[in-house]
C-alpha cells in the first residue's frame, strides 16, 4: 500500500510517502499500530490523542475499515484556522 504523510507528520516520519508490503496491516487499527513501532512519536498522535485524520482511497475514515494492499493511505494532522 502506498502512505501518504502531509504536514508535520513528514516531519516525523523524514518522508511524504512510501510504499508498504507488511500482510499484519488489515485495517485501520494494524495500520496504526504498525506506524507507532516504526515512527514511536506519532503514538500520542495516532493512539493517544487520536488528532490525526486518516484517508482511505481519498476518503476520510474515522472507523477501523479495512486496509488493502492496493489502497492508498493518507494521514492529515488536524486542520487549523488563521
Amino acid at each position: 500500500m502506498k502512505l501518504k504523510y502531509f504536514a508535520w507528520i513528514k516531519n516525523i516520519t523524514n518522508t511524504d510517502s512510501e510504499e508498504i508490503n507488511d500482510s499484519s496491516i488489515y485495517n485501520v487499527d494494524s495500520l496504526k499500530a504498525f506506524l507507532c513501532d516504526k515512527y514511536p512519536k506519532l503514538t500520542s498522535y495516532l493512539i493517544e490523542d487520536n488528532i490525526i485524520r486518516i484517508a482511505i482511497n481519498l476518503e476520510y475514515t474515522s472507523k477501523n475499515e479495512k486496509i488493502c494492499s492496493k489502497d492508498e493511505i493518507a494521514l492529515f494532522p488536524p486542520v487549523s484556522g488563521g
